[in-house]
């Protein structure tokens, strides 16, 4: 099978190693021309879960890169998924499917921009996981390190008539398939769980304090704010009849843990994590947009209250002064029946 992996990241780089390994044909997107130069010349080392030099090409053309490939991964964060299927839509070919590791409703705003002509006549499938497939970490010199493998992640596609192919999925093993993108980008554990503690953190994150962003940032009470969070998540999920877990359970059978409750979990699963040293990071930047601000417009849709997340989201808006709700995943003219529609449309009963 032939792969184009966009994004030269922890997981881009993760992703491609990891493939190139198991024996797979990889080209990887990236923007910096000097991490494609030294991957194409010196290939990447991948440690950890899985080990060996991993050699494949890392270009800067995205026309080049996806030319040829069967299946296209986008591995970028959420705020990257619109340029991206920009750049690419030009240089789509017949029956290329795009996968977004992970979703943030990244299926949802890529058929927006292909439109369904282009998705009819080129068969293309879109399809987004709930989660990365992997926990890792790329040093920018030539090696990275995949520390986990995460079970129970979960793939859509746009199109429930369209599964994804057989192949991808054994190559893939972690993956389980779900319902719908619904489903994929609600059961999405990184925007109910970042955004509350690093807020609450936000002075240590600010002078840049070196700490640990679990076993020393989530406190009690930013915990269980963090659960409160998730009972809006659920209630959504809920009305809209999507399978889905509380964030406890889903962490527990990412990692197959049994831990009792969440204020253990977190410390538990990550022990070393360390904080970032900037408010301007992925926590706030993707996760609030593309996670937080989803669920507080769904629930205006569907008449549920969502007084904890609009409120992460008003604090870290005027704290950044940034317009994260601005900058997010709306869903404008949807009215409730529209999403009860969709969403029966896209899990039948």
């Amino acid at each position: 099978m032939t792969y184009a992996v966009i994004g030269g990241g922890n997981t881009g780089q993760a992703i491609a190693g990891y493939l190139t390994l198991k024996g797979e044909s990889v080209r990887l997107y990236t923007r910096d021309p000097n991490k494609a130069q030294r991957i194409s010349e010196e290939g990447l080392e991948v440690t950890g879960v899985y080990s060996g030099k991993a050699h494949f090409n890392a270009l800067t053309s995205m026309e080049e890169v996806i030319s040829d490939a069967e299946f296209i991964i986008v591995s970028t964060t959420a705020m990257g998924h619109k340029p991206v299927v920009n750049q690419i839509k030009p240089f789509l070919k017949n029956n290329q499917t795009i996968v977004f590791f992970p979703g943030y409703w990244g299926a949802i705003e890529c058929e927006q921009i292909l439109g369904s002509e282009i998705i009819q006549d080129k068969n293309i499938k879109i399809a987004e996981t709930s989660a990365m497939p992997f926990v890792s970490l790329a040093d920018n010199a030539g090696s990275v390190n995949i520390s986990k493998i995460k079970n129970n992640v979960l793939i859509s596609t746009l199109n429930r008539e369209n599964s994804i192919a057989t192949s991808f999925m054994n190559r893939f093993p972690q993956l389980v398939p779900g319902n719908s993108v619904f489903e994929t980008s609600l059961n999405n554990s990184n925007f109910v769980i970042h955004p509350p503690i690093t807020v609450f953190n936000a002075a240590r994150i600010d002078v840049a304090e070196t700490f640990r962003f679990y076993p020393d940032g989530a406190s009690p009470y930013s915990v269980n704010y963090v659960e409160k969070i998730d009972l809006e998540r659920l209630q959504i999920a809920n009305l809209l009849k999507v399978d889905t877990q509380s964030i406890l359970t889903v962490l527990n059978e990412f990692y197959d843990k049994e831990y009792p409750s969440l204020y253990e979990a977190l410390p538990g699963l990550f022990p070393s994590g360390i904080a970032p040293t900037t408010l301007n990071y992925r926590y706030m930047t993707e996760d609030i947009p593309f996670g937080l601000v989803p669920i507080s417009e769904l629930g205006k849709i569907l008449g549920v209250e969502t007084p904890y997340t609009d409120s992460i989201i008003s604090t870290a808006s005027l704290l950044m002064d940034s317009d994260y709700r601005k900058e997010g995943i709306h869903f404008n003219g949807l009215i409730k029946e529209d999403l009860l529609s969709m969403q029966k449309v896209l899990k039948p009963e």
